[in-house]
């Protein structure tokens, strides 16, 4: 395998990631779990799949594109990001409208469908359709893809600004975090997503992929980060779990925690708990394609085919709801339909790869 197949492979594990919550979640809407649920990354941390994807998105356009701009120039970057900007919105709108066409034929109940964000198709499908065009209504989960949208939208300037001088670059993307932080760029509207994702918050990350992206990130942290530094970083990581255990049984300290960790402004805590822990994950990555290299190659197809697996994943998301609720809603069907479905879900690939 080429050593860049460490990056598809961090996107396989982060679409499962991603799948496993966004299932869940529904499941603990629509049934009868009684609390019980498997864990996920945001029980453990501060940061989720989420913040994997976004980094990993920029990541890949900093490797990607910044060869690109020296090769081609940025007049050729320009008209490539726009291309796959393009195929994101397409995509996404096309998940949607599958997702509305299959609620019609498979779901009757409308707290199922307000719970899956569809119900508004029920009520008045072409202004639902046009809000979706104009990125005013995310349904199912799909609001990142909206986020990725507007990052995407000053990727090139990144990536020419990075090229120029780091430090200035990544003292504006951080100036503009601390507005967020600070207020003037908080922000709740529902457009774009920007309610669960301040774009101006979430840059940071981004940015933060397309410089370690430039600059093959991944490869120094695998060859230079020591055992010692390692188990630093995991250390930190254990200290931030106890502190997300400690929120659940302490209010006063949940008062205190929850707004450093917000998640539509990326808030410090969240961000922190992320440098430490990408390294380990990154570790994990490449300790993988070494150690079972048939599932690391599985993941790194999945990953090569991220936008297409993600709203793979969406359906899926449907679909498993509408399994579970048919199967009872309750444990069982919990562990039955999440197994079945991460099955069904990465076998997909192979479907994928053929169309595409």
């Amino acid at each position: 395998m080429r050593r860049d197949s460490a990056i598809d492979i961090a996107r396989g594990i982060a679409l499962l990631l991603i799948l496993h919550p966004h299932f869940s979640q529904v499941a603990a809407a629509l049934g009868t779990l009684g609390g019980f649920r498997a864990p996920y990354l945001s029980d453990l941390q501060f940061c989720d799949p989420a913040d994997f994807f976004v980094f990993l998105s920029g990541y890949v356009y900093g490797l990607v594109y910044g060869h690109r701009a020296v090769r081609d120039g940025y007049a050729s970057v320009i008209r490539q990001t726009l291309r796959r900007m393009a195929q994101i919105f397409r995509a996404m709108v096309f998940t949607i409208a599958l997702c509305a066409a299959l609620s019609w034929l498979l779901i009757d109940d409308p707290r199922v469908l307000r719970t899956l964000d569809l119900l508004v198709f029920e009520e008045n499908g072409r202004k639902a359709l046009a809000d979706l065009v104009l990125l005013v209504h995310s349904a199912l989960f799909i609001n990142i893809l909206a986020l990725y949208l507007l990052l995407l939208a000053t990727a090139p300037v990144m990536l020419w600004g990075f090229r120029r001088s780091v430090a200035a670059t990544g003292a504006a993307s951080f100036a503009v975090w601390l507005a967020v932080q600070a207020g003037p760029l908080a922000m709740t509207s529902t457009w774009a997503g920007m309610h669960s994702f301040n774009p101006f918050g979430w840059q940071a990350l981004f940015a933060m992929g397309v410089f370690l992206g430039m600059q093959r990130g991944f490869d120094t942290i695998i060859a230079s980060l020591s055992r010692s530094q390692a188990w630093l970083l995991a250390a930190a990581c254990v200290s931030f779990f106890a502190l997300r255990t400690g929120i659940r049984v302490s209010p006063a300290l949940a008062g205190w925690v929850l707004p450093l960790a917000n998640k539509a402004a990326f808030g410090p805590l969240r961000l922190a708990n992320f440098i430490c822990l990408v390294p380990l994950f990154i570790l994990a990555v490449a300790w993988l394609e070494r150690a079972i290299p048939w599932l690391a190659d599985l993941l790194a197809r999945s990953g090569a085919l991220s936008l297409e697996m993600f709203c793979v994943g969406v359906v899926m998301t449907l679909l498993m709801g509408t399994a579970f609720l048919a199967l009872g809603g309750g444990v069982v069907a919990y562990v039955l339909v999440l197994a079945a479905g991460l099955i069904l879900y990465v076998a997909s690939v192979r479907a994928l790869e053929v169309v595409s």
